[in-house]
């Protein structure tokens, strides 16, 4: 702009310098105007200057040719982005069927029903993460308790044996604890109140041997009854017990007679005694942060592979559909189709090794996501049981959380505050989406599989089919929510776009100005024999 200015300033002073000398000039060479005379015209500089002789410029705007510009650029900025979301969708189809839907669907091979952190509500839905975790019997009765007593299967030191010991008389009868009769001990045997299986279900999982067997041990919990009732009894709940009917179709309550008030109180009794054995809140949160770090960590990890490794298949196949358009646009590169090959093999391993910053951000990303989903997992499973798919499914949701919390808390620098939240805005619903194709993949698949030949290639069909419908479906939700424009964003981008183009225009107009100004210029030098001369 100051060029300008200089050169304004400096044409004014010129004219102002020769403006008072008269216009004299000496006698022309005839020769030189004979030379100019005989030239032909200059039909390229005429072209280039463009020159008009029409001074009659109007000033004012017309409405009209405003509007017809502006609502060209518009559609112009319209179809730049529909340009893009086409884009976006045709690599949003590869990175899905790599990722959720094809690498995704291997590692759900390690998914559990009920997550990877047994929950006293999966125990008592008989649910566990491990199989150390379930129950066994032997646990209880076999283990030698903190002083090194044991309930069973050391004879006459058995702790049973000892408990049935005590309770006899001098004639070897003791009382039925279920019953109130007396009967002979030889035709007892001492029940666990509260049943060891329901302790275990209740949180006996999380305890060692030791603590096991010292629950098992506590003449608390025990009680000296007919054999017959204990066998009946088993592990079901004593109340529910006395209700149900044998063959004969009577109840139990009665079948055995029963007495209700006494049963009761045993019950109270070791449930009590129960309460006391199990974990403490402190003991259950120890336990659920040790095995969910423990998970989360190898749960993290195969979240990173998936994610860093469908990163690499997502920029591997992207730069072959380059390559194998360059080939049909431009023929091949190399002498033959083997030095061609190995050409553009090289500049696609070359493109990927660039990329190395995306594997270790995507790996970082898919640790931290499967370290935190396996956390909600465990959270969601102390209320209700999750399945496999639903583990699924609050992974991929994780992760398109995290992404969009990443952009919130660090956005890129050009990037506003209300252009971050629209962007996030999409982040949460393309998850959503992602959520939704992992619930209707298992639908596709039963279809797939109903169709004979397609039986044997039924899972990369429906990664394909599940992929390709989720990336469309993805791309929809993220066009609806531009066209919703809540925050205002894509209006304000597209006044943007406009106002830049106009900049550029206007920038390119005074451009070719100056340069016909700097011709001006050199007509208007001081030596020039269009100024004034002193004569």
């Amino acid at each position: 702009m100051s060029g300008r200015i200089d050169r304004f300033k400096k044409r004014k002073e010129i004219l102002k310098k020769n403006q008072s000398l008269p216009f004299v000039r000496g006698v022309t060479d005839q020769e030189q105007v004979d030379k100019l005379l005989s030239q032909d015209v200059d039909s390229n500089r005429l072209k280039i200057l463009d020159y008009s002789t029409d001074f009659n410029v109007s000033l004012e705007a017309n409405s009209a040719e405003v509007e017809a510009l502006l609502s060209e650029l518009r559609a112009s900025f319209h179809k730049d982005r529909l340009e893009q979301l086409i884009n976006e969708t045709k690599r949003g189809v590869i990175s899905s069927i790599a990722g959720p839907f094809g690498l995704g669907k291997i590692i759900s091979a390690y998914d559990k029903s009920g997550g990877n952190v047994t929950t006293i509500n999966n125990a008592n839905n008989g649910v566990y993460a491990k199989d150390e975790d379930r129950y066994r019997r032997e646990d209880y009765t076999h283990s030698k308790n903190s002083e090194g007593k044991q309930f069973a299967n050391a004879g006459k030191n058995s702790s049973g044996a000892i408990y049935t010991r005590s309770q006899m008389d001098e004639n070897y009868m003791v009382q039925d604890a279920y019953t109130g009769k007396m009967t002979k001990a030889d035709t007892t045997s001492p029940d666990h109140i509260e049943s060891l299986s329901q302790h275990h279900k209740n949180g006996g999982f999380m305890q060692s041997s030791a603590q096991k067997a010292d629950f098992a041990t506590d003449e608390d919990n025990l009680a000296l009854t007919d054999r017959s009732i204990n066998q009946s009894m088993r592990d079901f709940d004593k109340k529910e017990w006395m209700s149900k009917k044998g063959e004969s179709g009577v109840e139990n309550k009665d079948r055995f007679d029963i007495n209700e008030q006494k049963l009761n109180d045993k019950v109270q009794q070791g449930k009590e005694t129960s309460a006391r054995h199990l974990p403490s809140d402190t003991d259950k949160a120890k336990y659920y942060l040790k095995n969910s770090a423990t998970t989360g960590v190898s749960e993290g990890a195969r979240m990173g592979a998936q994610q860093a490794f469908g990163y690499l298949l997502v920029e591997f196949f992207s730069s072959a559909i380059v390559e194998i358009k360059g080939v049909y646009n431009n023929g091949l590169e190399g002498e033959g189709l083997y030095k061609d090959i190995k050409v553009r093999l090289i500049r696609i391993g070359r493109n990927i090794t660039d990329k190395w910053k995306g594997v270790v951000e995507d790996f970082s990303s898919g640790f931290i996501s499967g370290f935190i989903s396996n956390i909600i997992t465990t959270l969601v499973n102390m209320f209700v049981t999750t399945a496999k798919r639903f583990v699924r499914m609050i992974r991929e949701g994780v992760l398109s959380l995290l992404k969009a919390l990443k952009l919130v808390l660090f956005p890129p620098a050009d990037m506003s505050f209300a252009e971050t939240m629209h962007e996030a805005m999409k982040l949460i619903a393309a998850g959503g989406v992602v959520i939704a194709g992992v619930a209707l993949e298992e639908v596709i698949e039963k279809l797939v599989l109903g169709v004979p030949f397609l039986v044997p290639f039924a899972p990369v069909v429906t990664a394909v089919i599940v992929g390709s419908l989720t990336a469309i479906a993805m791309s929809l939700v993220a066009y609806l929510i531009d066209k919703m424009d809540i925050l205002g964003i894509i209006k304000a981008q597209e006044t943007k776009f406009i106002l830049e183009n106009l900049d550029k225009d206007i920038d390119e107009k005074l451009k070719r100005c100056e340069r016909i100004s700097e011709e001006v210029d050199e007509f208007l030098s001081e030596s020039s024999f269009l100024l004034p001369q002193s004569s």
